[in-house]
């Protein structure tokens, strides 16, 4: 079994291998011509350990099966496992090499494939390609809740790195670099970018490194976030937008606040797409002295006014001037209407596709 960083939590060493022999086997007997005769865990191979050779009859001729186990299924730890693999293979000749992981995206069933290797994991996807048999199951969802990937990188601070990096993907970093850009901790700068590298979201060169996979990065990112991981207020007033932004800008400087328009008040500023009549901003301050200074009436109904307490500073990276009103950054702009179900999504997809796609 290949030797990683951390075990899923979910299953002990013993407890992957005994369910990894389980699913082979489950997926075999699938097959009606082939009988399974045989199972040996931790056979010697040149003073190493395959978790598993499988002696079986195809059609009555007998096959043999090379199984290796690893506990974590990102693109990197599977192309690890494959090289193994492979050397496992030289020693037994015309046998199939079979990788098995809790969960393979399909990114990760790809470069099995693309390596001539079957693979299985434990929420039920397999591909398996060999003599007379073809098998490919996929769409069954990742059994874990929330990947380790997601923990380590979507999270507040951490997704400062995503900031820094999707701003200017083809720039190549050190830790150091970017940890002060991003202004967080070397450590958790180091952390962040062992897991972009399993992805092979990341590539590094001479300890440098940069983003070669945005669009996958963004994805994953989207899909662990919402604009209202933010503390929003929602009030009326009977000034026009225009009125407002003017009025929050100076109400900001005097206090020497932070703010920056998001959602549809900052797409209008930078690719008109659909009008919504609310002011949606940033605020990095006291919320309800704003409010009281420009009379903004708290209501729960008929609001055209929300003002947003960020959830991270991270938020006002790449802040700009837009005709002297500050704005948010593309990317953040597209996180919140992304996460805002409708008209929010059609004014993402223009964010991205007039603004984003072009500077990748």
């Amino acid at each position: 079994m290949v030797k990683q960083a951390s075990i899923v939590k979910q299953y002990s060493e013993r407890s992957l291998l005994n369910r990894a022999q389980r699913g082979i086997t489950s997926v075999l007997s699938d097959i009606t011509f082939l009988e399974v005769k045989e199972s040996k865990a931790n056979v010697r191979v040149n003073n190493k350990e395959v978790d598993f050779v499988l002696s079986t009859l195809i059609s009555g001729k007998p096959a043999k099966f090379i199984i290796e186990v690893i506990s974590q299924g990102e693109p990197r730890f599977v192309r690890m496992a494959i090289l193994q693999l492979k050397e496992y293979l030289k020693r037994f000749k015309g046998s199939c090499g079979i990788l098995v992981a809790p969960y393979l995206s399909d990114a990760s069933r790809q470069i099995c494939k693309d390596a001539g290797i079957g693979c299985i994991d434990l929420a039920g996807n397999a591909f398996l390609s060999f003599k007379n048999v073809f098998i490919e199951r996929s769409g069954r969802p990742n059994p874990f809740a929330v990947t380790r990937l997601s923990k380590s990188v979507v999270s507040p601070k951490s997704s400062r790195i995503l900031r820094v990096l999707l701003s200017s993907p083809s720039r190549k970093w050190y830790v150091e670099d970017l940890s002060r850009e991003a202004d967080i901790s070397i450590g958790l700068t180091s952390r962040v970018k062992q897991a972009l590298l399993s992805e092979e979201w990341i590539k590094e060169e001479n300890k440098s490194f940069y983003l070669i996979k945005p669009q996958e990065v963004l994805n994953e990112w989207v899909n662990n976030y919402s604009y209202e991981k933010n503390l929003g207020s929602s009030f009326y007033s009977g000034l026009s937008e225009d009125q407002l932004e003017i009025a929050i800008k100076k109400e900001c400087e005097k206090r020497k606040y932070r703010y920056g328009l998001t959602l549809f008040s900052g797409a209008r500023k930078v690719a008109p797409f659909v009008r919504f009549m609310r002011l949606f901003s940033y605020i990095d301050g006291n919320i309800e002295s704003i409010a009281k200074a420009l009379q903004l009436k708290k209501v729960e109904t008929g609001a055209n006014v929300t003002l947003l307490q960020p959830y991270d500073e991270g938020v006002f990276y790449g802040l700009r001037d837009i005709n002297d009103i500050n704005v948010v950054s593309d990317i953040q702009l597209y996180l919140d209407l992304k996460s805002f179900k409708g008209r929010g999504e059609e004014a993402a997809q223009a964010i991205f596709e007039q603004r984003i796609r072009p500077g990748w």
